[in-house]
Order: C-alpha cells, then structure tokens, then sequence
C-alpha cells in the first residue's frame, strides 16, 4: 500500500468516524480548544482531562452500536454532568467540596477507561485496545516532540528569540498534539488478533519462567516486612500496587497462550496471598509505627486504614476465585477494577475524601475564578498601571557558614541544648480564621507558628510568656526589589538569650499563602547556682 493511499484510508476512517459518532470528534475539538486557550480558561487542566475521557467513553463499543436518539441523549448527559461539575469546582469556597469535585473527575476519567474495554471476547480485545490506547500516547508524545523540535531549530538558525513556555506556540503545540492524539483513540476498529515474535518470545517464553521465583521473593519480603517491620525497607505507595497491576497486565498476555495457563492459575494464587500478606503487612505497621505518615501503602497515620484493607480483601477474592474456578482471568477483572475505583473516589465515602476531608479552614477567601481572575490581574499588572500589584515573593538563603561540597551541614552543638532542623510552616490561606496544624510547630516549652496575615512567625515562651515576632515578609520583600542572587545575600538571622533561627527560605503570596523553613537553635539555660 503507497502512502498516498494510506493516508486516504486514515481520511476516510476518520471521515466515517465523524458520521458516525460526531459528539466523539465534538470533545476531540474541545479537548483541543481547551489547551490553545488554557491561559484564558480557569481549570483548564480539568477541561482536557474530562473532554479526554469524555471521548475514551463514546468510544465504547455498546454507545457507538446505539441508536442516533441514544446517543443524543447519551452526549445531552455528559453535557450537562460535566457543566454542574466544573461550575462546582470553579465557583465553590468550600475545599471539602473541592475534593468531591475532585474525586468526582478521578471517577469519571477511570471508569470511562475501564468500560473502554467491552466484556464480550475480554482477552483479544483488552490486548488489542491497551495496544491501541499506548499507540494513541505515542503519537500525543511523537507529534509534540516534532513540533517542539522543530521550532527549537528554526529559532536557533534565524536567532528569532521564539518563547516557549506560556507562549501561543507552546499552546498550539499542545492543542495539535492533543487532537491527533484522541483522533488516532477514536478511530480504533477491532481487527484480527495476530502476535508478534517479539510478544511471543516475551509472553510465552520469557516472562512465564522470571514471574514465578520473583513472585516467590516478594512474597518471602513481605512475610518478613509482616514479622520484623524495622529490620527491612519499607514499601513505598505506590511502588506495591505497581508491581501488582504490572504483573496482572503481563498475565493478561500469557494467558493467551494456551500451554502456559497453569502458569497465570499459580500466579493468580501467588497474588491472592499476597494481597492478604500484605494486609497483615499494613496493620502491623500501623500497630508499631502509628506516628508514621504513609509507612506503608497510601493509608493516613491518623485515619484507620479500611479502604486499603477493603481493596485488598476484594483482589484476594478475586484472584482465589480466579484461580479455582479455572477461568484464570475474565472480563470480571472489569468490575474489580470499578469497585476499586468507587471505593477511592466515591465522593465523601471513598478515601479520597475520608482520609482528607478537613475539620477546620475549610473555607476559602477566594474561588477558584475569583483566584484565576486574580492571577490574571497580577500577570498583566505593570508599573504604568493603576491597578496594585498582587505581592509574591520567594527568597533562598545561605547557612551561616557554608559547608564544603560534599557536606551538606556543619553544625556545632556545643552551646544549644537542642537543633531543630527544617522547621517548614504553611499557611494555605490568607487571612486564616485559625492556625492549622502545618502552620505551627512545638518543642517543650516554645510555640512557632505562622501569624494569620502569613507575613510573621510568632515565637512564643510559655513557660515565662514572652513572645517574639520574626517579621519575614519585610525582609524577602526588600531582598526581592534588590533582585539579589543568593552567593550576594546575608544570611537571614535572628537571635537572642533564648535561641538563634537561621531561615533558609521563605515565600508569601498576597491573599493566597506563605511557607517558611528555619532551623532553630535552642540555647542551653544557664545552670541555677548552688548554695
């Protein structure tokens, strides 16, 4: 076949695509539209990824079989799902609404993925669509590469001084990428199944004789992480869960060779005990290490782990059905996954939202458009303007006494009793009605915490009540002005009988938010005499 016609069967493909399903190419061009435009659109980074799914959705093969009244309706639908979410999340103050809506969008974007792939003949048609789907991602990146590579070019021989970032050609790059990307997803066809020597010798010599010794290791870690959690590395989120859905992908491919089914059945059962292992692998670490922030999975120290222990106790069911009923893997595999799914992102149940939905501040000043609206004001904000300026200021400085390269501190402990090291506080809203816990740090007796304008940290003494105000603010915005690099500026440092702060960087953005990181030295108290 010449490439001319080619690329006519690609034209008429896509032509007869458009017929066909029209609403599919109507989130193609909103997708694309959505990233030309996303420097005048609040949330547009929502946008693309919901107009995305909206086209992986249509695509199934049940709402592309159905009647043009169907799909109408079906199109009407998203239409009007989509708007009420986004109006939710552009217009709400609440930012435990914000996580519904959130969460909201995860479910959306992963079930429409999921249903992409249709039970009738589940295992031709998940390897022939995932196929697809990565086909589809490698365009996205192929055209966008060429495209960025050619302009770097063109601009490098004709000295043309082309901005990239934040520029109208950043954005066409993006919108052009976007739209061959999803065009290519749309026009998918199922076709006859036919391997390659390469996934022939990968799936049915290769990777059936490694999955099992390397099944059985992790299995003996995991007994050993359960048994003794501190003489081991601990298991990292998501590193656990990624090993899982590799190898579940990778027995999707073995599984269509016949002569290696006893194979995906011992690593089904592998799997099952695994995730039971690793159960018990999480709730002795939450037993030890209760402090701990995400020790193991992605379960919060200071919510009971359920969802990871409902998650885990269903692909123990699953993979033991699986492996007794003889089935090895079917498109039930489908229904795990969306239950997986609902139990993270189900909005105000799902862990999402149970493990971080807030107690208190959890009203904002400003929503989302009104922070777009004034964003936008202090981008094009100049000094020829009357309109004030919207402060930021972002400042690092040096230590003390720089260290050598290969030393990352020195510190000489001979006079303070105690080094607190990286004390990082953040207020996430200015003015705030109350200081959370992240904006405030105690060690015995000294309170440090970020006052309510975010421009000052309060040391308070409450052994004797005496408090001190760093101001910070003043001093990152005078060294902004000067636009000094951080080899030229004076260590940033305040100090008296009681302890020394050394900040290290500081940040604060008007009407928005502010951190600083210190390290705090505490002085030894002098020693009463004795009579």
């Amino acid at each position: 076949m010449t490439f001319k016609e080619r690329m006519s069967e690609i034209t008429q493909s896509i032509r007869a695509a458009a017929v066909s399903s029209p609403s599919v190419f109507f989130f193609v061009l909103a997708a694309g539209i959505s990233q030309l435009f996303y420097k005048y659109i609040p949330n547009a980074i929502h946008l693309n990824f919901l107009f995305s799914f909206s086209v992986v959705l249509l695509c199934n093969d049940k709402i592309k079989a159905a009647t043009a009244r169907t799909k109408l309706t079906i199109f009407c639908g998203q239409i009007a799902v989509l708007t009420a979410m986004y109006l939710t999340g552009l217009l709400t103050l609440n930012k435990n609404i914000d996580l519904v809506y959130l969460s909201l969008i995860y479910l959306y974007c992963i079930c429409a993925f999921i249903f992409f792939f249709p039970a009738e003949d589940f295992l031709k048609e998940f390897k022939l669509r995932f196929i697809h789907f990565l086909v589809s991602l490698l365009f996205f990146g192929a055209i966008y590469c060429i495209l960025f590579i050619t302009i770097f070019l063109i601009n490098a021989i004709f000295d043309l001084d082309i901005v990239f970032t934040e520029s109208i050609i950043f954005r066409i790059t993006n919108a052009t990428a976007t739209i061959i990307a999803l065009t290519v997803f749309a026009v998918y066809r199922s076709k006859p199944l036919i391997h390659s020597k390469f996934f022939t010798l990968m799936f049915q010599k290769l990777l059936p004789v490694l999955l099992v010794p390397l099944s059985i290791l992790g299995l003996i870690y995991l007994i050993k992480y359960a048994r003794f959690p501190y003489s081991t590395e601990g298991i990292p989120f998501p590193l656990y869960y990624l090993v899982l859905g590799s190898i579940v992908i990778c027995l999707l491919m073995i599984q269509h060779f016949k002569d290696r089914q006893g194979i995906v059945r011992l690593m089904l059962g592998l799997l099952g005990i695994a995730s039971l292992l690793f159960i018990v692998a999480l709730l002795r670490d939450r037993a030890i290490n209760a402090w701990k922030y995400g020790g193991i999975g992605f379960s919060v120290s200071d919510k009971p782990p359920l969802h990871e222990i409902e998650i885990n106790s269903l692909l123990a069911v699953y993979f033991f059905y699986a492996t007794l009923s003889g089935k090895n893997i079917t498109s039930q595999l489908r229904t795990v996954t969306a239950l997986i799914t609902i139990i993270l992102f189900l909005p105000v149940v799902g862990f999402y939202n149970f493990a971080y939905f807030g107690q208190k501040d959890i009203i904002k000043i400003h929503s989302a458009l009104e922070e777009f609206i004034l964003e936008r004001n202090r981008q094009t904000t100049n000094d020829s303007d009357n309109t004030p300026r919207f402060e930021y200021f972002s400042q690092h400085y040096p230590l003390e006494n720089e260290p050598p390269e290969n030393v990352d501190r020195i510190i000489d402990t001979g006079e303070y009793d105690a080094v607190l090291v990286k004390v990082q506080l953040k207020l996430d809203t200015i003015p705030a009605s109350s200081i959370p816990r992240h904006a405030q740090c105690r060690y015995k007796q000294f309170l440090f915490s970020i006052e309510p304008d975010g421009k000052s940290v309060k040391i308070s003494d409450e052994s004797d009540g005496q408090i001190v105000m760093l101001d910070f603010y003043t001093r990152i915005k005078t060294n902004s002005t000067k636009a000094e690099k951080v080899s030229d500026k004076t260590p940033f440092i305040y100090e008296d009988q009681k302890m020394k702060i050394i900040v290290r960087h500081a940040f604060y953005s008007e009407n928005r938010s502010a951190r600083i990181t210190f390290d705090a030295y505490i002085k030894k108290t002098p020693a009463m005499p004795q009579r």
